[in-house]
């Protein structure tokens, strides 16, 4: 399959809008002879023009969506730094219904899907674990499912609970530290955020229809703010509710691997030390019928197989509450204090059926024969193969998923004088992941002949045939059954203050410091039933399997077996005794607590040099971090062996000095340059960070953490050109450079099982003692950097005649590339950094009708570098996104909504090897959205 490239089309079309607008610069130059740039922070609408939710720029009033495009350029222009927002067009009504999705359209962010919708963002190639996101001022950590590192999980929330987003790309030093990548700023709705006293009210009630799960489900959201008469106090509680049901349909294949992978022996081991050397389909290899001489069984052994291959839908069913609450208390224009409060519960729920060739991924069998295949020299892939004495499993899986997230923060903001003014921050916030419930069935038939795969018609949807009937229990029998628990605790408490002082109207000293406390904590519980004996075998399973049809959910290759039996969640525990069996800890507990301090000194000025207005800000920061580390380690000794656990705590501490400088000097009112330059930091993920480790026995990997790493550094430079060169309109160009100087790398090698010191009862009888595990470990290395290009371009098209008058374009294009060094693995990209991303939303206003169209493109990415089971990498191929959606308002206080989400039911492509084999193609359907919403 050819990997798709990014839609020169677009590209092009963007282009040449971009040279006209350049081509007709004097004339819309003087368009912005009457535009003055805003240079402070209290340069926003007037309370009028909030409440009625419009920006007034000289004569032109504009509302909704291009309203919303204003205050977002005017926050833009006005920063010393690199800064890109995201407003509310209203009380409630964010543009995109999911917050990560919204972001995405700011240039530089590109997004991760699970399930169908944003979840964490990558900002200018670097990934989420770079980014730092706070809510209300507040650094916090938002996990859901099985998170447990630092990146933020903006699926969590509801997007109406949050009136803006702010992405700061450049580093200040009253800015904490953590990011080498860009700091996010949400924040919720606030009583004196809207005009006049009294009450406000906001309330949205949508249904919103996946085509691939035929299923409607609700999105409900509502506000109520008031305000006393004199605007002093106020009080606001928003609350939101939506579910999703899509079904995720997919081919995967788990990995490529080889018969004959042979890789390398670390140093001071030989071949007695790896008695099964190689391994893989080389150990299961019985006998190849139509190979005649030796040379054709070596290109059987040597070609890349699929260890599982398979075709799974998932069926989700996913509900989300949030809820804001906040008290504003402004008793002068001297002082401020505002409470914030925010609680959000998100729970997800996935059954998944599949059944699969299992002796792909077995090791020791020694009994497939291969009795047909061919081989695609360009992929070195069995395209094609007809298999006998194969075991095939049928399986079946339930995962609850329950996370909740609560945050309690206080902002005080004061003017002791004209010139003296101080802030004060408080708070604290805590996210709950949990999987409490997680079971897996399996039922496996041995001895069949004539099974088949082939990938040469469509290698993203083969044919497969499992060589008898799949719908019937008669030959499978019930050899696996697991259930666990587990989960993450994140706590996050601030402590924040910091003064500013007026020296001249022009210049400003500013002096503070913080003082966070984070935790971290997992445990988990599991019970498992290997080969069950007893009341707890059965063979001929129909009493206890339902037959499944896939094939409304998935593109399969014609003549696949769409129809099959698999455990019934809702009769199997009844039937197990096992379930009377109570979980045990399986020694995954690991936590990391984190005392982080810091102290700035900033100088901030505004002033004219050569009649350019010059402003920025300049200064230093010092931060300290202090981490304690603890995890179980397993020990085996003696004769005969014993296994013995301990559980170590581990310390460590780093300082770091981080100057930093912003500059914008303004050679003319409609033209801003900046220059920004920074060293910067981001700690540790949390699961690098344990003295413990993982083991994963279906896919035989191993994973060690390091609680003496040291933090990713860098220095970033920054230099833009920003052309404001009509209302509403802005042509901007940016190029920026990262030094890093840091960069924590792996280091994978392969070591049998028994040679780890790790439990045999880890392996949950998926794996054998003597099989070769690929150990990863998480090590301190070099270096590397990153350069790129952003191009941003947004106008209203109103010097176009009469009907495209009302039609406007806002979109942004961005080049990244990368060198970093892997440590032994070499030298390579950054995992989750695309090359090239592009986002375009055309958009139509003409007085209570808004339409508009929004295309995200993101080039291939990798995931892993180097790949498991011998491929060079594991990675994303390109996707291309559309949105779509439409208002009318009736009445000043009512509006309908339509809005299609994905409108191309695009796929998500996952693969290994430069050579592109398949490693999962998903898709999740389109989703159609109508609504009603009313204010007042």
């Amino acid at each position: 399959m050819t990997m798709r490239r990014i839609n020169t089309r677009t590209l092009c079309a963007v282009g040449v809008s971009l040279a006209a607008l350049a081509a007709a610069a004097p004339a819309l130059a003087q368009t912005a002879t009457d535009q003055t740039a805003p240079t402070t922070t209290e340069d926003t609408p007037s309370a009028a023009a909030q409440e009625d939710g419009a920006t007034e720029v000289g004569e032109i009033v504009v509302t909704g969506f291009r309203s919303s495009l204003q205050q977002a350029l005017n926050i833009k222009r006005r920063e010393a730094g690199a800064v890109d927002a995201i407003l509310a067009e209203d009380m409630a009504d964010f543009p995109d219904q999911n917050l990560a999705e919204a972001i995405q359209r700011l240039p530089g962010v590109t997004i991760d899907r699970v399930n169908g919708q944003g979840t964490t963002i990558s900002v200018r190639g670097l990934g989420s674990d770079f980014t730092r996101t706070r809510i209300n001022g507040l650094e916090a950590q938002a996990a859901s499912g099985g998170n447990r590192n630092r990146s933020f999980d903006f699926s969590m929330f509801a997007s109406e609970l949050f009136n803006s987003i702010k992405v700061r790309k450049t580093q200040s030093a009253e800015i904490e530290e953590g990011s080498l990548g860009a700091t996010v700023d949400l924040q919720t709705g606030r009583p004196l955020d809207f005009g006049g006293n009294g009450l406000n009210s906001a309330l949205s009630v949508q249904s919103s229809y996946n085509d691939l799960s035929e299923k409607a489900v609700p999105r409900l959201a509502g506000l109520l703010s008031w305000t006393n008469e004199d605007r002093t106090f106020g009080a606001l509680v928003s609350i939101a509710y939506s579910e999703r049901s899509p079904i995720l349909g997919s081919f995967n294949t788990t990995r490529w691997q080889s018969g004959s992978v042979n890789p390398p022996i670390p140093a001071g081991k030989t071949l007695a030390d790896y008695p099964n050397y190689p391994y893989g389909l080389g150990q299961n290899f019985a006998g190849c019928i139509p190979c005649t001489t030796t040379a054709e069984r070596d290109a059987v052994l040597s070609a890349y197989y699929p260890r599982i291959p398979r075709y799974t839908l998932g069926n989700t069913q996913e509900d989300r509450l949030g809820m804001t609450g906040s008290l504003q208390w402004r008793p002068s224009e001297r002082t401020e204090a505002v409470l914030d409060v925010l609680w959000s519960r998100f729970n997800s729920e996935l059954e998944s059926p599949n059944i699969e060739a299992w002796s792909f991924s077995r090791a020791n069998v020694n009994s497939v024969v291969v009795r047909d295949y061919e081989i695609d020299p360009d992929k070195n892939i069995l395209s094609y193969g007809v298999f006998d004495n194969m075991l095939v499993r049928a399986e079946n899986g339930f995962t609850r998923n329950e996370s909740n997230f609560y945050q309690a923060s206080l902002n005080v903001r004061h003017d002791f004088s004209d010139r003296l003014h101080g802030n004060l921050k408080i708070g604290a916030n805590r996210s709950e992941a949990r999987t409490p419930l997680n079971v897996a069935y399996a039922f496996e038939a041995s001895g069949v002949n004539g099974y088949s795969f082939d990938f040469r018609e469509d290698d993203r949807k083969p044919t497969i045939n499992y060589g008898f009937d799949v719908t019937s229990g008669q030959r499978f029998t019930l050899v696996n059954a697991t259930r666990s628990t587990s989960g993450g605790n994140f706590d996050n408490q601030v402590g924040a203050g910091s003064l500013a002082y007026d020296w001249s109207d022009s210049l400003t000293f500013k002096l503070g410091g913080e003082y966070r406390t984070y935790g971290f904590e997992t445990f988990g519980l599991t019970r498992a039933k290997t080969n069950p004996t007893g009341a707890d075998r059965l063979t001929g399973v129909d009493s206890i399997g339902r037959v499944v049809d896939i094939s409304g959910g998935v593109d399969a290759g014609a003549g696949s077996d769409l129809q099959f039996i698999v455990p019934d969640i809702s009769k199997i525990a009844d039937f197990l005794s096992f379930y009377d069996d109570p979980l045990v800890a399986n020694q995954s507990e690991r936590e990391v607590d984190e005392t982080d301090k810091g102290v700035f000194f900033q100088t901030d000025f505004n002033t004219t040099v050569g009649g350019m207005v010059l402003r920025g800000n300049a200064g230093v920061r010092y931060a300290q971090t202090e981490v304690v580390a603890k995890g179980w380690r397993a020990a085996t000794a003696g004769t005969p062996p014993v296994t013995t656990y301990e559980y170590l705590t581990t310390k460590n501490d780093y300082d770091d000095v981080l100057p930093s400088f912003n500059l914008a000097l303004e050679p003319r009112e409609d033209l801003v340059v900046r220059l920004g330059a920074a060293k910067v930091m981001s700690r540790p993920t949390l699961g690098d960070l344990t003295p413990g480790g993982s083991v994963a026995p279906t896919t035989r990997t191993v994973s060690f953490g390091n609680p003496l790493l040291d933090p990713f550094r860098a220095t970033n430079y920054d230099f833009s050109v920003e052309w404001y060169f009509q209302n509403e309109g802005l042509l901007a160009g940016a190029v920026f450079y990262k030094d890093i100087d840091s960069f924590i790398t792996s280091e994978t090698v392969p070591i049998p099982y028994n040679q780890l010191g790790l439990p045999n009862e880890l392996l949950q009888g998926a794996a054998l003692p003597t099989d070769i595990f690929q150990v990863t470990r998480r090590l301190n290395g070099a270096g590397g950097s990153l350069k790129g290009i952003e191009i941003q371009y947004q106008q209203p098209f109103t010097f176009l005649p009469g009907f495209w008058s009302n039609f406007g374009f806002t979109g942004n294009v961005t080049w990244v590339d990368s060198e970093v060094s892997y440590g032994t693995a070499g030298t390579n990209r950054l995992t989750g950094q695309s090359k090239n991303t592009a986002n375009a939303t055309l958009y139509y206003e003409d007085g209570p009708f808004q339409a508009r169209v929004s295309v995200a493109h993101r080039s291939q990415y990798l995931l892993s570098y180097p790949g498991a089971n011998g491929n060079s990498e594991e990675g994303v191929n390109d996707t291309t996104n559309i949105d779509a959606s439409m208002s009318y308002e009736f009445t000043p206080n009512l509006t309908f909504s339509l809005e299609g989400i994905n409108l191309t039911d695009e796929y998500t492509d996952r693969y290994v090897d430069v050579t592109d084999r398949v490693s999962d193609y998903r898709h999740t359907g389109r989703e159609i959205a109508v609504g009603l919403r009313w204010k007042y």
